[in-house]
């Protein structure tokens, strides 16, 4: 209860609540096997969608468009890893600028030939598969504001903060209440860019340099043709690369493919790449476009669902004899690419991005959607190794018949304490009916009178649950 009303606060307290929509919230606890969970009635209720395989135990020092994201906040969203900003002030230094990261399973390891921010000890590394839950249809939005949960509420990520294992960070996921239908980018130098909104539309920047070709960018086979595929407060990636099955990032087999779209200042002085569209202010001042709306913040997600027209962000194309038409499979580095589009119909004259609608009924099936096939998941990993709990009580234990000095065991279940003893043999019973569906750990620790451990014992569990579904599917 003290989450919910701490979100309306938080509602209440930004200064373009007004104008803003909540969409739903996700929450991470900073511990190994700390849940990944997403609410999508501002709180109350959460559905856990995966969970933390490696906490992170520090800050780095961010990315180079970094700078332009304000602390307490996201400053990227991508199908592979989500980074916050912790530290410094908007267009601070580069060295000012601390980021921990939230990473999917696959890039857990570092990937052959990765060009992008490698988070290390900084990252949150979860058993989320690239490009699925908070990595695509429930991720967050460039801006969103990032809290730490604490027993009196949410709370900004103080300027010093040093990720602590055990930490819960809940980041609340909003999009501006006047959102767009599309985005229409003229693909040749001094084009518009226009957003198209149902009640009108207005120009918001322009291009300084076109686009040509497609190249290799991070992660995009796991993302689709012309979908999107990273966007943070300098850079829009868009996938030409279809999904694939394997032979990922880092083998021997390209499977990467797209293009990107830049602010001009955080491309000033870069040299001229084909795969990139450089894009400037309208009034061609000394204004800047990085970790501004629409293009690079708050408003540009990763939602794609194939079962739902309404509901996916999606890339097409235009060229000057053909009306508008799906991106092309397009793989590995191709300079002139886009120059010439299949059925002899030319070059890209104008690229467009469609944005979904977000419906609260869409996100309630999408957070009950990856709730089942994550319940699913766990619960075929623990029948595997005969962990399924079927009856009403389960007995844990240590053995401390070798153990010299022991003076508590102490149980502690999914993180939380739950009780201690201090007379053999040290045996805890737990009710699985009270517990909820899904993967629990228990934790049983033995210490000595100096609060050694002198044993630690932990065992994965899943308990069914009364009235679950586990027959989820992706």
């Amino acid at each position: 209860m003290a989450l919910f009303v701490g979100l309306a606060l938080i509602w209440c307290a930004t200064a373009h609540s007004a104008e803003s929509r909540e969409l739903y919230t996700i929450r991470i606890a900073n511990r190994e096997g700390g849940p990944v969970e997403v609410s999508a009635d501002g709180g109350r209720t959460y559905s856990r969608v995966g969970k933390v395989l490696r906490p992170a135990t520090t800050t780095s020092e961010g990315y180079a468009a970094s700078i332009y994201a304000a602390p307490s906040s996201v400053a990227a969203t991508a199908v592979h890893g989500i980074r916050i900003k912790v530290s410094g002030k908007l267009g601070c230094e580069k060295e000012s600028s601390q980021t921990i990261s939230i990473i999917p399973f696959e890039f857990g390891h570092t990937p052959n030939g990765f060009g992008g921010h490698v988070a290390g000890s900084s990252g949150i590394f979860t058993d989320i598969p690239t490009g699925q839950g908070i990595f695509r249809n429930l991720a967050p939005f460039v801006g969103n504001s990032v809290f730490r949960e604490t027993v009196t509420g949410l709370i900004p990520l103080p300027a010093n903060y040093l990720p602590g294992i055990g930490d819960v960070l809940v980041i609340a996921v909003t999009v501006p209440a006047r959102y767009p239908r599309e985005l229409v980018f003229e693909n040749r130098q001094g084009g518009g860019v226009r957003v198209v909104y149902p009640d009108g539309e207005e120009t918001v920047a322009r291009v300084e340099r076109p686009v040509r070709g497609v190249g290799r960018f991070d992660a995009t086979g796991y993302t689709g043709v012309g979908r999107i595929n990273t966007n943070h407060s300098g850079v829009l990636t868009i996938s030409t690369a279809p999904i694939q099955n394997g032979g990922k990032d880092g083998s021997s087999h390209e499977t990467r493919g797209g293009f990107m779209i830049q602010p001009s200042h955080h491309a000033k002085g870069n040299p001229e790449v084909a795969q990139i569209m450089v894009v400037c202010p309208v009034s061609g001042d000394d204004s800047w476009l990085e970790g501004t709306p629409p293009l690079f913040s708050g408003y540009i997600g990763l939602a794609y669902d194939l079962s739902d027209e309404k509901n996916l962000f999606r890339v097409d194309v235009r060229t000057a004899t053909s009306d508008w038409m799906p991106l092309p499979e397009l793989v590995g580095k191709q300079d002139n690419a886009l120059m010439r589009m299949p059925n002899s119909a030319g070059a890209v004259t104008q690229i467009r991005i469609r944005f979904p609608e977000m419906s609260h009924e869409w996100i309630r099936a999408q957070v009950d959607r990856y709730s089942r096939v994550y319940l699913a998941t766990c619960k075929a990993a623990a029948a595997k190794k005969g962990a399924v709990v079927t009856d009403d009580t389960l007995t844990l234990r240590v053995d401390t018949s070798r153990l010299q000095g022991v003076r508590l065991v102490s149980l502690y279940l999914d993180g939380e304490f739950k009780g201690a003893s201090n007379t053999p043999p040290y045996a805890f019973t737990l009710d699985t009916r009270d517990l909820p569906a899904g993967e629990h750990t228990a934790v049983i620790r033995a210490v000595d009178s100096s609060g050694a451990t002198l044993r630690r014992v932990s065992k994965t569990f899943f308990v069914q649950g009364r009235d679950a579904d586990d027959s989820g599917k992706l």
